[in-house]
């Protein structure tokens, strides 16, 4: 708990911290609002869903329209504004590893013919994971290669976390984990590897392809943790401070949610938010990394046991 605490009691120091934040967080409940009263991502990513081009397109615009409302507002609120015209290739950075894994998916399922008819959805879903794998770690990776002197080089990947606070965390996340699985809109996306016949009933895939896809799930959220909680917030934050650097990637990061359950996207912003702070506070991603992982595979847990006892 005291991780927790001493992250926030970091950022909340002034009131223009306060104010700061309920004004990004105003501005998030404005977008989220109206992505779910229209159903704006999910309509578009429905609709574009065999247009490769398209999508990417589409998701282009849609995170460089956050990126450039969010990321002039952080920056202005702490006097940093300045900032912004030399931030912008990285923003852009930002912007397009985004795009790409929100759209980038191969969708021929004939493709996968070889994996046998009972294990063709979840061959596609591991193989793009995989994709998204290495959307993700590219920049970061480029950053350490070449940032040689900088010292947020490593991006938070050579300090290891406080294990006790990190399970202590993960364990507060385990009842809503719990309540949450006995939601519809919940048991309509997880468990992620089972596909879904119309009739609403679960089709299990043999144990090595689960064994396979939970692997490349879990090793997704490890470089996406990564990504958002290093790569978005130790250079920008070297550059204009933690606080507009970690506002702004839990904007971001909420962004990216958009297309789930739509309290799943409202908390993705206080998750965000979250693990930006403690991940600058300890100068390490490894805790956001530890409980993003244990609550992802909680979540397909509590879902999988939802549809074995639980549901009629």
């Amino acid at each position: 708990m005291g991780l927790l605490k001493e992250s926030l009691k970091d950022f909340f120091q002034t009131k223009r911290d306060w104010i700061s934040f309920g004004g990004v967080f105003l501005l998030f409940l404005i977008f989220w609002s109206y992505n779910y009263s229209f159903r704006f991502a999910p309509l578009f990513t429905q609709a574009l869903k065999d247009n490769q081009i398209g999508l990417s397109l589409f998701y282009f615009l849609f995170f460089a329209a956050g990126a450039l409302v969010i990321y002039p507002i952080v920056l202005a609120f702490y006097g940093k504004l300045n900032e912004f015209k030399p931030s912008i290739p990285l923003i852009l950075g930002f912007v397009i590893v985004l795009a790409i894994v929100c759209s980038a998916r191969i969708r021929d399922s004939e493709l996968f013919n070889w994996a046998g008819s009972s294990s063709v959805e979840i061959a596609m879903l591991t193989i793009n994971y995989v994709g998204t794998i290495l959307a993700y770690v590219a920049l970061p990776l480029a950053w350490i290669i070449f940032r040689k002197n900088s010292p947020d080089r490593f991006l938070g990947l050579d300090k290891s976390p406080k294990f006790g606070e990190v399970l202590f965390l993960l364990g507060l996340m385990l009842p809503l984990i719990a309540i949450a699985s006995f939601s519809l809109s919940f048991l309509s996306v997880y468990p992620r590897f089972a596909g879904r016949m119309s009739d609403g009933y679960l089709i299990y895939p043999p144990a090595l392809w689960i064994i396979l896809f939970e692997i490349s799930y879990a090793a997704d959220f490890a470089v996406l943790e990564t990504f958002f909680r290093g790569f978005m917030v130790f250079p920008l934050a070297s550059r204009a401070g933690s606080k507009p650097a970690v506002l702004a990637m839990a904007f971001m990061y909420g962004l990216l949610h958009f297309t789930k359950p739509q309290f799943e996207a409202l908390g993705s912003f206080f998750g965000g938010f979250i693990l930006g702070m403690i991940s600058y506070r300890t100068k390490s991603v490894y805790a956001g990394i530890l409980i993003h992982i244990g609550v992802a595979l909680a979540m397909e847990l509590a879902a999988t046991l939802q549809f074995l006892y639980f549901m009629e």
